[in-house]
């Protein structure tokens, strides 16, 4: 497979949630491209922008879009907060600030070492994973990125979920993604043992590209295991993006 061509900006505009011009930011081959998820994400935490919010975080923050977009709309004195693994995803977030006129607070580490002590009103997680080796596959992942989320693809999305509660503030939301083409039952029992309350939001399916419809003994495989789902819609097997809003702490 070929290496994938990356665009020099990425354009948002929701037109379901009725914007009339877009925000850009621009985009780098060894940062995420932001996707359809990215979408998706931001139209759930702009949605939980309802109540009082003081304070984001966006974690796995890749070119920074949905810090910028959140920014861009919440009241000025909002604390937005941005993180990433990749020193190369940080600087890129910082840049695309500066080039909306915004103001993040952009920080390098794993989950949420960069934020030790620190709570938020809204976070906004786009630490999703996919089944190995199909991560690969798949060509999203930029070479210099590692993913490493094991061959259900579950294990950042499940670490984020346990130690999202210790960064919340009373009544703060965490929004999440889950893609079908990791354990989403496991996912989900975990999101329900830390949270009051998980709602799903959006949900989006799409069919299997090319390259990796090109593996698809490994994908019945994964499918068989459990560690992946899939499904037949019309002619074509999809998998899909459902977003999830947690709130409250467990108290079990």
């Amino acid at each position: 497979m070929g290496k994938p061509v990356v665009p020099s900006e990425f354009s948002y505009r929701d037109k379901k949630l009725g914007d009339a011009e877009a925000i850009t930011v621009a985009t780098t081959p060894d940062v995420f491209y932001p996707t359809s998820t990215t979408v998706l994400l931001l139209r759930a935490a702009r949605a939980a922008l309802g109540q009082p919010c003081q304070s984001v975080l966006d974690i796995g923050c890749g070119s920074g879009v949905v810090a910028v977009v959140l920014a861009r709309l919440l009241p000025a004195g909002t604390s937005v907060c941005a993180s990433d693994l990749s020193p190369a995803a940080v600087q890129l977030t910082s840049a695309n600030a500066g080039r909306n006129g915004v103001r993040v607070d952009c920080r390098c580490g794993s989950s949420f070492a960069p934020w030790e002590g620190q709570r938020f009103d809204l976070i906004v997680d786009d630490v999703a994973g996919v089944a190995e080796p199909l991560d690969r596959l798949s060509g999203w992942y930029p070479p210099g990125v590692p993913s490493e989320a094991g061959r259900d693809g579950a294990r950042w999305i499940l670490e984020i979920l346990d130690r999202a509660p210790d960064h919340l503030s009373p009544g703060g939301r965490l929004v999440f993604p889950v893609l079908t083409l990791s354990r989403e039952e496991q996912i989900l029992e975990r999101a329900r043992a830390r949270f009051a309350s998980v709602t799903q939001v959006e949900e989006q399916w799409y069919p299997f590209t090319e390259s990796l419809a090109a593996h698809f003994p490994l994908i019945e495989e994964l499918a068989r295991e459990g560690n992946i789902r899939v499904e037949k819609r019309g002619s074509r097997w999809c998998w899909a993006t459902i977003i999830y809003l947690a709130e409250g702490p467990s108290t079990a």
